[in-house]
């Protein structure tokens, strides 16, 4: 295998193999060929950051991107590639796992005796995840004012430790407070990883970079939870050992994170600003100046808030409906949820990577819409596991475009790297909105009908819309290139 054309067609010309995704790609023509057209980018790109800085300093003086002439890149697309490779599968040995864990945890053991009050216990650790979003146009304002290597390190002890200290939980207040400190540390991620990734690669290999790490991030996300669900099936006390030592292993890629920084030697130290009691107030108005004046991005979030409503109903019913309805465990619940999901994601990351750099983030996201349209209607007629891993399935094929769309929409809508964050920031803080208002709505519809149909439907339909907004939106703006975003201070 390793003396195949294919595995040569994954190779990096005097570099060797780019580790962990391309052995993975190898198996597959289609993935080879589309990592081989981003190795050779890479390797074209990262030749002259191999030169001496004073040839490098006499053929490239600047690179101009985002109609903006930037200085060289001191870290290689490529070694940054290897060093993001690394991180991602720290990242989804633990947050992976949370998203179908922290619910199952309180129908199976930190939940109240009442069904009526687990249920509600039940929405509140749902929700928790996308309303405490709300926070990253804070993070945001922050990681202006602080280094990047100082706000990783916050966002490992935000983020990381209180899901290490779950293990000493004794009751489902306990437990809620370290998953809420957790949600609030995550939600300090969108902002930095947009800031990194328009720094680290060129526009022209940004978007098949982010699949590759896309694809890294779900398949040790389908390892992770095929094998945690095992271990918890086993014993059932086991999850207090996993999160002490997913909490380990992410500090350590938080750790491989810092050292590409410090290398890219873009860290430089935020100019000194004069507090004002108005602080607090900064991002709040920042974020409605921005919506008011950039009115492409104000309809690209009018989509995913609508995606996002129909999102949220089905995420607050799925355990329910597993639990109640088809009497599921540990082990059934992650294989036939976020295992075949995140298969499904990694399958179809790299081709999302080259549709995005072809169709670019609007229709992309809006062709994702509309496939995930299928996904509550498939879980209504769900009668056992099998029936939601089909279920399962679609989503995931649904989600490898949304997660294109997500990360990458605001990135390039933002148009130059200093405005990144703060569009990635109101992009995540608007999660929040719609995570606080639509799980509760999805619970309440389920409580006062005392049928999963009708919410169900709702988020079909719901899905449905925001497709059509999408290709609405599509066709008044190009989303290949850019948009003049406005001046926001």
């Amino acid at each position: 295998m390793l003396c195949s054309p294919e595995y040569r067609a994954c190779r990096w010309e005097g570099q060797g193999v780019i580790p962990l995704a391309l052995p993975l790609a190898c198996y597959n023509p289609p993935l080879v060929w589309l990592v081989g057209g981003l190795s050779g980018q890479l390797t074209a790109y990262g030749q002259s950051m191999g030169e001496s800085p004073e040839s490098r300093a006499q053929s490239v003086p600047a690179s101009i991107e985002d109609g903006v002439a930037t200085p060289p890149r001191a870290l290689r697309p490529a070694v940054a590639l290897v060093g993001q490779i690394l991180y991602m599968l720290c990242y989804s040995t633990l947050f992976a796992n949370i998203m179908w864990l922290m619910p199952m945890l309180v129908r199976l053991r930190f939940g109240d005796d009442n069904p009526d009050i687990k249920d509600w216990q039940t929405t509140l650790v749902t929700a928790a995840i996308p309303t405490l979003m709300m926070f990253s146009i804070f993070w945001a304002e922050l990681l202006s004012w602080i280094r990047v290597r100082t706000y990783l390190l916050l966002f490992w002890l935000v983020a990381a430790l209180p899901l290490g200290l779950i293990s000493l939980a004794g009751d489902y207040w306990q437990f809620l407070a370290c998953h809420v400190v957790s949600c609030i540390g995550f939600a300090s991620w969108p902002p930095v990883y947009g800031k990194l990734l328009k720094q680290f690669y060129p526009d022209s290999i940004r978007g098949r970079a982010y699949a590759v790490l896309n694809l890294t991030m779900f398949a040790g996300s389908a390892g992770a939870v095929y094998l945690v669900g095992r271990w918890l099936e086993q014993r059932p006390d086991a999850f207090r050992m996993f999160f002490v030592g997913a909490c380990a292993v992410q500090l350590l890629g938080v750790l491989i994170l810092i050292a590409l920084v410090s290398k890219a030697g873009t860290d430089t130290r935020p100019p000194a600003r004069r507090g004002s009691w108005k602080a607090p107030l900064v991002p709040l108005l920042e974020m409605g100046r921005l919506l008011r004046q950039d009115r492409t991005f104000l309809r690209y979030e009018a989509a995913f808030m609508t995606y996002g409503a129909a999102f949220m109903i089905c995420e607050a019913l799925l355990p329910v409906l597993a639990t109640d309805r088809l009497d599921m465990r540990y082990e059934e619940y992650a294989h036939s949820t976020q295992m075949i999901l995140r298969g499904a994601m990694l399958v179809l990351t790299l081709p999302m990577g080259w549709l995005l750099d072809k169709a670019g983030p609007i229709r992309t996201s809006g062709l994702a819409f509309a496939v995930l349209g299928l996904y509550p209607l498939l879980l209504l007629v769900a009668t056992g596991p099998s029936g939601v891993a089909t279920a399962s399935l679609v989503y995931g094929c649904g989600l490898a475009g949304v997660m294109m769309g997500w990360t990458l929409g605001p990135i390039l809508l933002a148009g130059s790297a200093d405005k990144v964050p703060l569009y990635s920031g109101v992009h995540a803080s608007l999660v929040g909105l719609r995570g606080v208002v639509f799980q509760s709505l999805g619970m309440l519809m389920y409580k006062l009908t005392g049928s999963f149909s009708i919410p169900l439907i709702l988020a079909a339909t719901l899905f449905a819309f925001a497709a059509a907004q999408m290709w609405l939106l599509s066709g008044k703006v190009s989303d290949r290139t850019p948009t003049a975003s406005p001046k926001v201070s």
